[in-house]
């Protein structure tokens, strides 16, 4: 009976790790799709610091 016990504590201990590394994935997910929005109108109208073609040079 008392290992049944401890089993299940182990399981639930590991499922509460589980569903923690989930909420934070999670909400990491959301930060970086926010900062993204927020950043575009103000970077929208800066100058590309480089072209396609500079892309290309280093990436042959």
């Amino acid at each position: 009976m008392k290992s049944d016990i401890q089993f299940i504590k182990e399981e639930l201990s590991e499922i509460k790790h589980m569903l923690h590394e989930l909420i934070l994935h999670h909400e990491g997910g959301g930060l970086m799709k926010l900062s993204n929005r927020s950043l575009h109108r103000f970077l929208q109208d800066e100058p590309d610091i480089y072209t396609l073609d500079d892309a290309k040079v280093v990436y042959r």
